[in-house]
Formats: C-alpha cells, structure tokens, sequence
C-alpha cells in the first residue's frame, strides 16, 4: 500500500508539472483510474522535460508532426484537440491514451481560471482513427469537445512568380523600395512615411511572427534581432519562402537595397513554428514571451467544415489562446484566410460573430492594389468576408523578399531572393501588422501601450473606407498619418 500511495503521490507531483488540468484530474480521480493518470502525467512529463526541450518558450517540440506539418509532411500523424469540462467527472476515456496525451499549453500557476488549463491533444496513427476516437471522447461525459485538429496551410494566394531565368545575380542587390506601393500615401497605401517623418519605425515593441519557417539569414532580415522561440522550424522551401516574405513587410532591413519594413527599428523578432506543436501551442509559447503592446501576427489558415479555408480562431483552442494573448495586452492580427468565405455563414454557428465571442485579435482581409486589373481596396474574390474582418491589406502584386521574381540569386539558402507578386490575406496582414507596430512604438514612447480592442478601433476608424461591395466586408486599408493625428489628439485630451 505504501508503495502503491508513493506512486499515486509521484503521479501527482508529475501532473502538478502540467498545470491545473492534470492536478484537477488527479485530484477527483477514482481508484480505478488513478494509474493511469500517473501514467499519463509520467508521460506527458517526459515529454517536456527530455532532450532538447525548453523549459521557457512552453510546449517542447515532440518527435511526431502534427496535422499542420501535412503541407511538408504527407502521411504525417494527425491528432484530436481535447477540452475537458470544467468541474467534472474524469475523463474515463483517457485512461488508455496515456501515452498518447499531452497537455496543450504550458503549464499555469496553481488554480487560474484559465480555460488553456483544460486543452490536450491526443495523437492518432491515422485520420480514421483519428475521427474514430474524436468521437469516442466527445461522447465522455467528462470531455466539453473534441475534433480533429484541421489541416493548416499557409494563407498566400497562388504563391509568387517563378524567379526569372537567365539572368545573373548583381554584385549588389538595388533598391526595389519603388515597388512598395502599400508604403505609400492615402489612399493607396497605409502611408508609412507619415510615420517614419515623426520618427517613429517601431522603436522599442517586440514582433512575433508565426507559422512555418523563416529564413533569418536573409541580407534584409535584421538577423541579429531575430529568436525562435518554439517549435520545429519546417525545412520545406515553400514554408521558409513565405515566412521570410512575411518578416520583409514588416521588419526588413533600411538599408538602401532591396525592401524597407514598415517598421524597421523593431527592437526584437519572435519566431514560433507549427513544426511539431498545435497552431494554439505556437501561439500560446509566442505570446508568453511579449509584454503588454508587442504585436503578434498569425500568418495561418485552416479547412473548415465547408471545405473552406477559415481563421485560426475558429477552432476553440486556438480561440483560447488568442484570447488569453490579447487579455494580457498582446495585440495579435490574424488572418482573414483566403476562402472566399462569408464569415456569417449559417454553418459556423456564430462563432465568427463578434456580437457572440470576441478574441481580441484583429482580422485582416485582402483589398485589390491599385494596380491595372484591380480595384483598388475592394475585395479580391478568394478573401473571406464578413462582419468579424476589421480592416484589410495589400492582397496582391506585394514587393518583398524571396520567391525570387524580382531577383534571384543562387545562394544554397537564398539570401538575396525577392519578389513583386506576394499575394493573399498572406501579404495583407503583415500590412497591418507593421501598422500596429509603428502606433505601438509611438505610445511606447509616451509610457502606455495601447490595449488591443482600442487598437482595433483606431485602425477602423481612422483606415480609408473600403471600395467596391461593401457588403461583403474587409474594413478599411490602415492609415497612418491620420491615426497618428488621432493619437496625438488623444493624449492632449
């Protein structure tokens, strides 16, 4: 017996290392069950504390790939997404998936009233099996819901251009800063020399990016400023080709060649990869690393239940963790994703309806460049709509870097690579993302930063007005100089 209640108390003392959803089961654990939650507290213990885990960005990366790695992995194990009910009975069902389960996100202080406290994610060897034990634990009384975790891809729009054949690479590379339109004035662009004239580049915020995979040895990243801080980076070309287009909107180098950022005195860059953690547990390790008025930018989407591609956050765990980031400040974009969707839609049961639940984050749709074929800040017609999208971006004819159609060097890692042609909700919310940087930077600076539902309204407010139908809402193209204007009459009053 004494033995016996030594192991119960380890188990304990391992779940109590998970945070409060495992020191809550353990605590209302009958008899029969209390193994295997010692065992599923050892193993889920394990798995943070092994070889090559971190225990200050959150979530260790595992050694499997979970359903967002599909686009780099084919045939990779999926996984369910598990959410406990508060207060209840144990989870019966999870007793055999002890080695199988894992706490979603880091661990939390003893009792918060947290819900990422009640997240796992159990790995499935297939997706029949997957769906199979979805709905097995759906049916525990115990378990709130459980899904499989959606296939997540990239929010880019047809990708860029192949780089140009048959051209050598220069010596050094020119400036393609005159291809940058959605620097520009109002209203074509969001007017950031508005910004940079007042000297305000995002001097003192910190940038988080996430997604897949970035190259940070990039000639125009700032790779000096630059950490991973979660996560399996994915090697795939086609993820590290985006992330790095990405960062260029927003953080590339003022230096005379290539591409500027819109907010190129960002004092620190955050990376967190989907490589082996959920998109809630990438975000969750991400914002967990910024303060109060550092800005973090989802650069992701997933297949929903139309068959369409929808925001992060209508999944409840990736919900949760945007929620908990903005609660604490942390402004967080997101993109719109490109399904050419109605957000209102019946079928999502209002969870994209503000009115109904709110993340905090703000959504970014994609408007048409004012370029030859365009409407200039209407919809372009794969962007999702509806009332939940709060302002909109450049969703075509982008200049950033790599991809290679501007320039394409050869280097093994393509540090010198840049294109013309980034598209998407993929190229619009960067957009917005160096927007919140630059007005963050500048109420750093006068001591407060600015909390993200006000942030929010002061890009609605102040943006240039969507063109087109504007029944199918994106909201208005960020400008800078007037919210500027807006914030400096504010702090007077």
């Amino acid at each position: 017996m004494a033995a016996r209640a030594d192991l119960i108390a380890f188990g304990r003392a391992a779940a109590a290392r998970l945070g409060y959803a495992y020191r809550m089961l353990a605590i209302k654990a009958s008899p029969p069950w209390k193994a295997a939650l010692v065992g599923l507290g050892l193993a889920a213990a394990a798995s943070r504390i092994g070889p090559g885990s971190s225990p200050c960005v959150g979530p260790a990366a595992t050694p499997d790939v979970d359903a967002g790695d599909a686009a780099a992995a084919i045939g990779a194990p999926v996984h369910v997404h598990v959410k406990l009910r508060a207060g209840g009975p144990l989870a019966a069902a999870l007793g055999p998936l002890a080695s199988r389960a894992e706490a979603m996100f880091a661990p939390l202080p003893p009792g918060a009233d947290d819900d990422r406290a009640r997240w796992l994610r159990v790995r499935a060897d297939s997706p029949a099996a997957a769906r199979r034990l979805a709905e097995r634990l759906a049916a525990d009384p115990a378990v709130e819901q459980a899904f499989v975790a959606p296939v997540i891809t990239l929010p880019s729009h047809r990708g860029a251009a192949a780089p140009r054949a048959g051209e050598s690479c220069p010596i050094t590379t020119p400036s393609f800063e005159s291809y940058q339109g959605y620097l520009g004035p109002a209203p074509h662009g969001i007017d950031a020399p508005a910004a940079w004239r007042r000297g305000f580049r995002g001097a003192g915020v910190w940038f988080a990016d996430i997604e897949g995979g970035w190259n940070a040895a990039h000639e125009d990243l700032p790779g000096d400023r630059i950490a991973h801080v979660a996560g399996r980076p994915i090697r795939d070309p086609s993820w590290r080709a985006h992330g790095t287009a990405v960062l260029g909107e927003v953080v590339g180098r003022d230096n005379g060649k290539g591409v500027v950022g819109i907010a190129p005195d960002v004092e620190r860059v955050l990376t967190s990869s989907i490589g082996g953690l959920s998109v809630a547990g990438a975000i969750d390790a991400a914002a967990r690393a910024l303060r109060p008025g550092d800005v973090l930018l989802v650069e992701l989407q997933g297949a929903g239940p139309r068959g369409r591609f929808l925001p992060v956050e209508y999944w409840d765990d990736v919900f949760d963790a945007i929620r908990a980031a903005t609660r604490r400040g942390v402004v967080v974009i997101e993109a719109a994703g490109n399904g050419g969707e109605d957000l209102d839609h019946p079928a999502y049961d209002r969870k994209l309806d503000r009115a109904r639940r709110d993340s905090g984050a703000i959504m970014v749709g994609a408007g048409g460049p004012p370029r030859g074929g365009f409407v200039d800040r209407a919809r372009l017609d794969f962007s999702n709509y509806g009332g939940r999208v709060d302002v909109q971006g450049w969703g075509r004819k982008v200049a950033t870097l790599d991809y290679g159609d501007l320039q394409a060097c050869d280097e093994p890692a393509r540090d010198r690579h840049y294109t013309g042609e980034f598209a998407g909700t993929s190229s619009a919310s960067p957009i917005v993302a160096g927007a919140a940087v630059i007005l963050e930077g500048i109420a750093r600076q006068r001591g407060a930063a600015i909390a993200p539902a006000a942030l929010r309204d002061l890009l609605r407010r102040t943006g240039t007005p969507q063109a087109g139908d504007t029944r199918e809402a994106i909201g208005p193209r960020p400008d800078l100089d007037r919210a500027i204007r807006a914030l400096t009459v504010g702090a007077r009053e």
